[in-house]
């Protein structure tokens, strides 16, 4: 009877079971931000050796442990492993999870609710001098990226002019608009975490 290869290198927990690779996410977040072992090591209070068995995938971590980590990136658990395991593999928006809302003439405005998130994306154009006709309040917070031409954000009675490329984060409780006052047409893509579909 033949003798049994053994593999170069066991696969992890992870790989069989669809689970997040805790030690490449360690390892990414590390050298994206430039970071030594040590200074990981440092921050969270885990020790060097630790942290450097868990990026080789040599060693499991506690979810306190992983939390502590967290708190060094400045994350939560869920963020810092993709929400989970849910979302190991793409899911695509269908027409349930989409809808066109008329905000004016001159815009398109179209929601996107995103799975598995309490996140909603809209998608908006604007035509040359073109207005919301109504304002929007609503609980949660919003980004607005100005991902083209020229954008005014309007929150409470204050006008915020926005370029391609602007990004403003702000509460939704509080009555806000766009517009595009530009001789050009323009886009941006907003998030907020209310539900508005």
């Amino acid at each position: 009877m033949p003798a049994r290869r053994a593999s170069a290198k066991p696969r992890s927990d992870a790989a069989f079971r669809g689970a997040p690779d805790i030690g490449a996410i360690l390892k990414q977040m590390r050298t994206q931000r430039h970071l030594s072992i040590r200074d990981v090591a440092e921050g969270s209070g885990l020790s060097a050796s630790f942290l450097s068995a868990v990026e080789r995938g040599e060693s499991d971590v506690s979810i306190g442990r992983l939390a502590r980590i967290a708190e060094f990136f400045d994350q939560d658990l869920g963020s810092m492993l993709g929400y989970g395991t849910q979302l190991a593999r793409p899911t695509f928006i269908g027409k349930a999870d989409r809808a066109t809302r008329n905000r004016g003439r001159g815009i398109r405005y179209e929601l996107l609710r995103l799975p598995g998130l309490n996140i909603e994306l809209a998608v908006m154009t604007f035509e040359p001098r073109s207005a919301m006709r109504d304002a929007l309040t609503h609980e949660g917070i919003d980004i607005l990226y100005v991902a083209s031409g020229e954008i005014v954000l309007r929150v409470g009675e204050v006008d915020y002019p926005m370029q391609a490329g602007a990004c403003a984060v702000y509460s939704a409780a509080y009555a806000h608009t766009f517009r595009n006052d530009s001789g050009k047409p323009a886009s941006a893509i907003g998030f907020t975490t209310a539900r508005m579909l």
